[in-house]
């Protein structure tokens, strides 16, 4: 058997396992864009939800599990010995204008949200490549209206390009020119989630130099705390 096959069988028992004791995993949902029409000029179409569904959808997983912020998961994923309670974290990343709608729902429904954001694109002139001329991200002025204690603040690098193909020279610049910007929120946690996903050995070791903690999103559920915070896409259907 090849030694992977047989890393990922045990590993997968070992989740089993633990889930049957008591170690329930902690779920993390990304989303991008919010709107109650889709518009091409601002967004892709795997980007965007409906704001009817988007409500619809988060309804449903509060029948299930009790969302809480990402520092408290984190914290929960590093220190639990026994997990019995169902809880879940949403974040959103991109910093799209359109989320500014959903806030307050989100506010007087008590679910926390991290928004992880481009720090360039805050400016209200830069554009991400592929997008239209009008305004599309939150702004400066968007980001000092956000005083909700039920918000946080992370990074999605300076830019949204491919962290995973930087040297460490650019990849640093990146998360600092990033962290300059972003810190001066009091809502600011020192979360950094992956534009795409996209990420290598290497760079989970300069965030680790850096003090800044990964967030990565590949399709799976969170039991302890490995590699990053892992996370489920919730633009599509689960």
């Amino acid at each position: 058997m090849n030694p992977n096959s047989y890393i990922k069988k045990i590993t997968k028992r070992l989740k089993r396992s633990g889930n049957r004791f008591g170690v329930r995993p902690i779920e993390v949902f990304v989303f991008h864009a919010i709107s109650d029409s889709f518009n091409p000029a601002r967004c892709q179409r795997g980007d965007w939800s409906s704001t009817q569904d988007f409500k619809q959808r988060l309804d449903d997983l509060r029948r299930t599990y009790t969302f809480i912020p990402l520092p408290e998961a984190h914290r929960r994923l590093r220190q639990d010995l026994l997990r019995t309670k169902r809880y879940a974290v949403l974040t959103c990343d991109d910093g799209m204008k359109s989320i500014l709608s959903i806030l307050p729902w989100l506010e007087a429904e008590g679910i926390p949200i991290t928004l992880f954001l481009n720090a360039k694109y805050l400016d209200g002139v830069s554009k991400r490549e592929g997008y239209a001329e009008e305004p599309e991200y939150i702004t400066h002025n968007d980001l000092e209206q956000i005083n909700s204690p039920l918000v946080t603040i992370g990074m999605h690098g300076f830019e949204h390009v491919d962290h995973s193909t930087m040297t460490r020279e650019q990849f640093t610049a990146s998360m600092v020119d990033s962290r300059n910007v972003l810190e001066k929120h009091p809502a600011f946690i020192p979360y950094f989630a992956y534009p795409w996903g996209r990420f290598n050995p290497s760079t989970q070791q300069w965030l680790k130099a850096l003090g800044i903690n990964p967030v990565l999103t590949d399709g799976t559920s969170n039991y302890r705390y490995n590699q990053g915070i892992d996370r489920k896409c919730i633009d599509t259907p689960l």
